[in-house]
């Protein structure tokens, strides 16, 4: 185990996908910056009590970030908890990382210069431009993309004539499997999430995923039980691997 991972999109069953109402005095933005900076103040405030080893991922909700206060934001937020940004790992979403203005890539430059890892969300879900990732990946503006793996599982819409559906998507194994050949050819890293069954797993392993997070290596977790995993397996060799937590921190 290496860290733990917060991803709203991830505990839908639990925790609401986003916890947001109209306001005639903030707007849209307003409020999913002010819902992220509550999200991160809260995990880092629990990762600080984890064992230096150990890392956080957070997975944003707001798509129009790193705006040009999001440093200035994070680091407040890393300032109050007192835990360092070099083992914070966060995941936009494309449409953030898409933006072209300077400050967006001066916001990049700065989180990677202090060791945090950048990761582009939704990949293979969301229209994923590869263009954008040569950009940003020549640029040294990103080290990786998060990969749901759920997206190899047959469409609902597919049939077959006689015998049971398969677990996994053949069509989509292949198609997926050259396009993740290809972000890698970038120099990028894949981890993966919703890693839930073997077949999920063995798709991971052969595809070169530097992490992955699902029930099949363990089911979502409180921050106290992730505590107190972290205490047992100090000292012990790492395994890469992430956990999710089941409260949205």
């Amino acid at each position: 185990m290496i860290g733990a991972q917060v991803d709203m999109s991830q505990l839908w069953l639990s925790v609401p996908r986003r916890t947001l109402r109209k306001s005639r005095r903030k707007s849209l933005g307003q409020q999913q910056r002010e819902f992220d900076t509550d999200l991160l103040g809260n995990a880092c405030a629990q990762a600080a009590t984890w064992p230096d080893s150990m890392r956080l991922m957070v997975s944003l909700e707001d798509d129009q970030a790193p705006d040009g206060d999001f440093n200035g934001r994070l680091n407040g937020v890393l300032e109050a908890s007192g835990f360092p940004v070099s083992r914070l790992d966060l995941v936009f979403q494309e449409s953030g990382l898409a933006q072209e203005d300077r400050e967006t890539c001066y916001t990049l430059s700065a989180l990677r210069d202090q060791g945090c890892q950048i990761f582009l969300g939704g990949f293979g879900s969301a229209p994923s431009s590869l263009s954008l990732l040569r950009e940003r990946a020549v640029g040294g503006l990103l080290d990786g993309v998060q990969f749901d793996v759920s997206m190899l599982a047959p469409s609902g819409i597919s049939w077959q004539q006689s015998g049971e559906a398969p677990v996994l998507d053949e069509a989509a194994v292949l198609f997926y499997r050259a396009a993740l050949e290809a972000v890698k050819a970038l120099g990028l890293k894949v981890r993966g999430i919703g890693v839930d069954l073997p077949d999920l797993l063995a798709f991971a392993q052969k595809a070169g995923f530097i992490e992955a997070s699902g029930s099949i290596f363990a089911p979502p977790e409180t921050t106290a039980q992730i505590g107190d995993r972290f205490e047992e397996t100090a000292g012990r060799p790492r395994r890469r691997r992430m956990a999710r937590t089941a409260e949205g921190l």
